[in-house]
């Protein structure tokens, strides 16, 4: 399956008198010795873990997405802490009770308000040859009840979900989950919000395999910068982690060519051409973007924008999107001119993955076409006392027309941000004399992207003739 393993080499699980194991097999029946393990899918937490069963290390250096081999334990009340690595503060506790002949997976957690642990208990599967058994938790608190459909790969969603209303586990607590046994084979797992009667996709994993005997516990864990908001985690009866992510690719366009009108925007697969019923978006007025993303199946696009109301193609391009990612079409350029200058569609490849903890993300997409002259711009703060303009520190280095700069890692607060043809120091925007700056909110989280838009010099110059767009900065929330 297309699928990203980690796997979690963890010492100091064999115990001489808790852990008796660690041959990470899993036992079975109700009068064998039961069997613990602890993961780390704390989303967001700042730290690694180092993890105690009672005052025993099960782990040390624990990091997100690593998991420890199961190992036989006893049975009886049990307390596993886990202490970011190299303190010995507790920042989460799981109290459990643990049963003969059970498996029991100890998670850490980003819970509804803080870090959290759940607790999940399992007892082997009798399997049939050529069977799997496939366990859902839902350790997403934001997302409510969801409903898991199991199908072939191409199926049609059916009417009925597989595994309905599978709720939010809980802080600190212990779920026995049921287990959705199938033939073994290629699979697709698709999630919906219960309650929901149109059925709208929330998850989709595309195809994956799983192997006869196969027994995976599938955690949805939240995500940031996927089409969905969470990702199914795949624990197996060893330490292998495996994230499964949205297959899905999140799109969105924007109108960005200083001389067009309104546009609308198509994207057609398998020699399609555009349909006055099919849109991907329409009305989208000059400087604008769709917002918010959209999501469409990996595969290959004729990518098309059209005056408003129309289908006959103004800009196009052909487009391989690829599973998982996230793009920004935007149209740019000018009718009739030579390129690098023509009617263009741009492709930026974004990255909607959160920032670190307290800090926004902002890069620079630049479409104007005749600013600095054609040549290469930086993006400045500027700072104003006593009636005189100071540059800063520059953000966005040599950026060229039309091209995306790489996202910069700021402070959040108000900027005040300015356009300079890169080797000097007099600012382009909002005005040629750069008397002043275009006032720009970061947000803490955020991440960001300004467009640089229209002419420097509308309705004159051979590139912006046609054009009375005034140059501006266009802040889009990604």
């Amino acid at each position: 399956m297309s699928i990203s393993p980690r796997l979690a080499a963890i010492g100091a699980l064999c115990l001489s008198l808790l852990l008796a194991s660690c041959n990470g097999s899993v036992s079975g029946g109700n009068g064998a010795a039961p069997t613990l393990r602890v993961v780390n899918l704390a989303f967001g937490a700042p730290n690694n873990f180092d993890v105690l069963l009672g005052t025993t290390s099960l782990a040390t250096n624990l990091s997100y997405d690593q998991a420890t081999a199961f190992g036989t334990t006893t049975t009886g009340g049990a307390t596993i802490k886990f202490e970011p690595t190299g303190t010995t503060t507790v920042a989460i506790t799981a109290n459990l009770t643990i049963a003969g002949g059970g498996n029991y997976t100890v998670l850490a957690l980003q819970g509804s308000t803080a870090l959290t642990a759940l607790t999940v208990a399992q007892f082997p599967p009798s399997l049939g040859s050529g069977q799997v058994q496939l366990s859902f938790v839902n350790a997403s608190p934001a997302e409510g009840a969801l409903d898991f459909y199991v199908t072939a790969p191409t199926a049609a969603l059916p009417l009925t979900a597989s595994e309905a209303a599978i709720t939010y586990a809980g802080d600190g607590a212990s779920v026995t989950p049921v287990g959705l046994t199938l033939a073994s084979g290629d699979y697709r797992i698709r999630a919906v919000k219960s309650g929901d009667t149109t059925q709208t996709i929330v998850f989709d994993s595309g195809p994956l395999v799983f192997a006869a005997g196969a027994s995976p516990l599938l955690v949805a864990v939240p995500v940031t910068g996927s089409a969905s908001p969470f990702a199914l985690v795949s624990l197996g009866s060893d330490a292998t982690v495996t994230t499964i992510a949205d297959q899905r690719v999140q799109v969105r366009v924007g109108n960005f060519a200083p001389a067009n009108g309104s546009v609308d925007a198509y994207f057609d697969q398998n020699g399609m051409s555009n349909a006055a019923t099919a849109p991907f978006a329409t009305s989208i007025a000059q400087n604008v973007a769709s917002n918010p993303y959209q999501a469409l199946l990996p595969g290959a696009y004729r990518a098309s924008f059209t005056t408003t109301g129309q289908t006959a193609e103004l800009v196009g391009s052909n487009l391989t999107l690829a599973s998982g990612t996230s793009i920004s079409v935007f149209a740019a350029g000018v009718a009739n001119q030579a390129s690098p200058y023509n009617l263009q569609l741009l492709v930026v490849h974004d990255d909607l993955r959160a920032p670190a903890t307290g800090m926004a993300k902002l890069r620079v997409v630049q479409l104007s076409p005749d600013l600095a002259a054609g040549g290469a711009i930086d993006l400045v703060p500027l700072t104003t006392s006593g009636g005189s303009t100071t540059v800063g520190q520059t953000i966005i280095r040599n950026l060229a027309y039309a091209g995306a700069s790489a996202y910069a890692s700021l402070a959040p607060g108000s900027y005040t941000l300015a356009v300079v043809p890169t080797g000097l120091q007099t600012p382009l925007l909002p005005t040629s004399a750069g008397v002043a700056g275009v006032a720009v909110n970061l947000a803490a989280n955020t991440v960001t992207t300004l467009v640089i838009a229209g002419c420097e010099y509308p309705g004159s110059g051979a590139v912006c003739a046609t054009s009375t767009t005034a140059l501006q900065f266009v802040q889009l929330s990604d």
